[in-house]
C-alpha cells in the first residue's frame, strides 16, 4: 500500500513538473510573439485592461455589437477614449494587427493617434504621421466575405503589410491630407459596413506570419457564419415606440413585433408566425424604417435571437400577445432619423 502511494506521488510530481514546464514554455513563446504590446482588444473579450484601467469600445449613433461582441459600426462608430498611444507616433517602428470582415462600401475603418486605415474601392489606405514625409500606403484586399487578418508594420525603410500571413506588395503615394495627431483615443468606423474583431498595437516590429498563425483558430470560429433568413411577412401586432425618457439609464432599446410569414425568400424557416426584435432607439436617437403599419407586407433579414447573446443586456419593450412565437433578430443595418 505504501509502495503504491509512493508510485502515485512520483507520477503526480512528474506530471506537475511536465505541465509546469509546458506552461512556462507556452508563456515564453507568447512573450516572444507579443513583445512590447501596447494595446489589445478582441471582440469575444469585449473590453480590455491596460495599465490597470478597463477600456471598452462605446457605440455611437447606429453602431451595434455583433453576436461575438465584435464591432459593427454601420452608419455609426465605436470609440474608446483616454488611451495614451502618442509615444508610438514618434517611434520609428510599430506594428498594428487587425482582424476584420471587409465591407464592399468605402469608409473609414479605424483611426488611432498614430495611424488611420480606410477603404476606397478594393484598396485599403494607410496614413501615418510616423511615416517619412507623411505618406500613405495602399494595398489591395484579396477577400471580402470572410475574416481577414492584417499585420501592418512601420519600419525605418518602409511599411510591411501581411494579409493572412502573406507579405503584400505596397504602393506608396504622396499623401495630400496628412493625418492629424489630435485624436484622444481610438475610433472604429465612419460609414464603414464591415465588422471589426481584433486590434493589437505593438511598439516594435512583430512577425506577421507568426501573428497570423497564432490567430488561425479564432479566424476559423469567425468563419462559422449564422445562416441568414430573408422573408416576406405581414405585420400582425406591433409594440408601441417608447419615448427616450422611458429608457432610464439606457441609451438603446429593442422592440418586438409579431408577423405572419408569407414567403421564405432565402434560408429555411418552418414557422408561420414569428416575433422579431428591431432596434428602435440607438444612442438616444430613433431608428428609421421600423415596421409600424398593421396588415402591411415587409421584407426582413433575420437571424435566430438565441444566437445573439449581446442583446441580453439591452433595454427591451414587448407589447405582443403571442409569447410562444419563435423569436428572431432583425440584422439589417439601421439608420438614424436625426431626432432625439
Amino acid at each position: 500500500m505504501i509502495c503504491n502511494k509512493r508510485i502515485y506521488f512520483f507520477w503526480a510530481l512528474l506530471l506537475f513538473i511536465t505541465g509546469n514546464a509546458h506552461s512556462q514554455l507556452k508563456s515564453k513563446e507568447g512573450a516572444e510573439l507579443n513583445p512590447d504590446l501596447a494595446f489589445l482588444w478582441e471582440g469575444r473579450k469585449k473590453k480590455t485592461e491596460l495599465n490597470g484601467q478597463i477600456y471598452k469600445f462605446r457605440p455611437e449613433g447606429a453602431a451595434r455589437y455583433g453576436n461575438r461582441f465584435e464591432l459593427d459600426p454601420g452608419h455609426g462608430r465605436f470609440v474608446t477614449k483616454g488611451i495614451n498611444l502618442r509615444d508610438i507616433i514618434s517611434a520609428k517602428e510599430w506594428t498594428m494587427e487587425i482582424i476584420i470582415i471587409p465591407s464592399e462600401t468605402d469608409g473609414n475603418i479605424i483611426s488611432l493617434p498614430f495611424a488611420e486605415l480606410s477603404k476606397r474601392r478594393n484598396t485599403l489606405l494607410l496614413k501615418s504621421n510616423s511615416m517619412a514625409a507623411a505618406r500613405e500606403v495602399r494595398f489591395k484586399i484579396k477577400r471580402h466575405d470572410d475574416p481577414v487578418h492584417f499585420v501592418i508594420s512601420s519600419t525605418p525603410s518602409g511599411v510591411k503589410v501581411y494579409q493572412n500571413g502573406e507579405l503584400t506588395e505596397t504602393e506608396i503615394n504622396l499623401d495630400k491630407d496628412p493625418l492629424s495627431n489630435e485624436l484622444p483615443g481610438i475610433v472604429v468606423g465612419g460609414n464603414w459596413f464591415g465588422r471589426f474583431y481584433r486590434l493589437a498595437v505593438y511598439s516594435t516590429l512583430v512577425d506577421g506570419k507568426a501573428l497570423y498563425k497564432s490567430s488561425e483558430s479564432y479566424l476559423d470560429s469567425i468563419s462559422q457564419k449564422i445562416p441568414v433568413l430573408k422573408i416576406r411577412c405581414q405585420l400582425k401586432e406591433k409594440t408601441r415606440l417608447p419615448r427616450v425618457k422611458d429608457l432610464g439609464p439606457y441609451a438603446r432599446c429593442l422592440i418586438y413585433n409579431l408577423y405572419d410569414v408569407k414567403q421564405v425568400i432565402e434560408g429555411n424557416l418552418k414557422a408561420n408566425v414569428i416575433a422579431v426584435a428591431h432596434w428602435a432607439i440607438l444612442d438616444r436617437g430613433y431608428v428609421k424604417g421600423i415596421p409600424s403599419h398593421l396588415e402591411k407586407d415587409f421584407e426582413l433579414i433575420i437571424e435566430p435571437y438565441l444566437l445573439h447573446p449581446q442583446l441580453k443586456s439591452e433595454r427591451q419593450f414587448n407589447d405582443i400577445s403571442d409569447f410562444d412565437a419563435s423569436v428572431f433578430y432583425d440584422v439589417s443595418v439601421p439608420e438614424m432619423t436625426g431626432l432625439k
